[in-house]
């Protein structure tokens, strides 16, 4: 995958679990090491100079148990910012402008072991602010928080880090109204692959006007794809495997009541024999039609 990230851009990652979300976060913030490729933040190279990286990256994973749970969310706090090599007074400043930010002010010297769900992933938020990174990576930040407190938390990301601080951010999610209401572009990632970018609107326009369909065909396959490609009801046919006597197909159709029985015709007309054809699982249109994708 190739793609760009602007100054103060909320850029989101959609896909299934396994797409490779994680791992590309985990290459971007310097936590593993890439078989291949060259990564950048800010014109730094991650392989080449990761400590200068880390120093512009707060870095948020969902359900994070790091913290110590005796201590108070306040210590943890500070403990946290003196291996940021922040002063102790910088520190207590920093932790306390967080609290409020957060709205756990109250909270700051509870043990953190008593913290809620949704609080524990304000404070690991808040943990990766502590040295005001510009870059902020979050992986499924409000993954297990009730809609209130998810809510609440998306509106603090996008209204103050971004629009006020004009921090850039990179999220993760499967969650379809989380992308929509929070990223001004989205990358579509379906098994490794990077298969579309764009503002979700824009993504979701475009899916809701196609039917993506998979067909494995055999018999007298030759020049089929090129046939298929000619009808008006296809945008486009993409090859996913095939040989002399057997083909399969991606095939984008018009979303249109008479588009399905044309390509059938073409089928019969031919006289291949048709193993499969229906719409693809795993394709960048059922993907987008998906109103969350939690339980793949």
């Amino acid at each position: 995958m190739t793609f760009a990230i602007q100054s103060g851009e909320f850029f989101g990652l959609f896909g299934p679990n396994g797409a490779g979300k994680t791992t590309l976060i985990r290459v971007l913030t310097t936590l593993v090491i890439p078989t291949a490729g060259t990564a950048q933040i800010q014109g730094i190279d991650v392989i080449r100079d990761p400590a200068r990286v880390r120093l512009l990256l707060g870095l948020v994973f969902s359900n994070e148990n790091s913290f110590y749970g005796r201590l108070t969310g306040r210590e943890n706090l500070e403990y946290f910012a003196a291996l940021q090599n922040l002063s102790p007074i910088t520190a207590r400043r920093r932790a306390g402008e967080l609290f409020d930010f957060f709205d756990l002010a109250r909270a700051a010297d509870a043990p953190f072991q008593s913290y809620s769900t949704g609080m524990r992933q304000k404070l690991n938020v808040a943990r990766a602010l502590l040295h005001d990174p510009p870059v902020i990576f979050l992986d499924e930040p409000t993954k297990g928080m009730d809609v209130l407190t998810a809510e609440t938390l998306r509106l603090l990301l996008r209204n103050e880090l971004v629009e006020r601080q004009g921090k850039t951010v990179l999220l993760t999610t499967h969650d379809l109204e989380e992308m929509e209401s929070l990223c001004d572009r989205v990358g579509i990632i379906e098994e490794g692959r990077l298969r579309a970018v764009g503002a979700p609107a824009d993504l979701i326009r475009e899916a809701s006007a196609t039917v993506v369909y998979r067909l494995e065909l055999t018999g007298a396959v030759n020049g089929l794809v090129a046939q298929l490609a000619a009808l008006p009801a296809v945008k486009s046919v993409a090859v996913v495997s095939g040989g002399e006597s057997s083909l399969a197909l991606d095939v984008v159709l018009d979303d249109a009541p008479a588009s399905d029985a044309e390509l059938w015709e073409a089928l019969i007309a031919r006289k291949v024999k048709v193993k499969r054809y229906g719409p693809r699982e795993d394709g960048l249109v059922t993907l987008l039609r998906r109103p969350s994708l939690d339980n793949l």
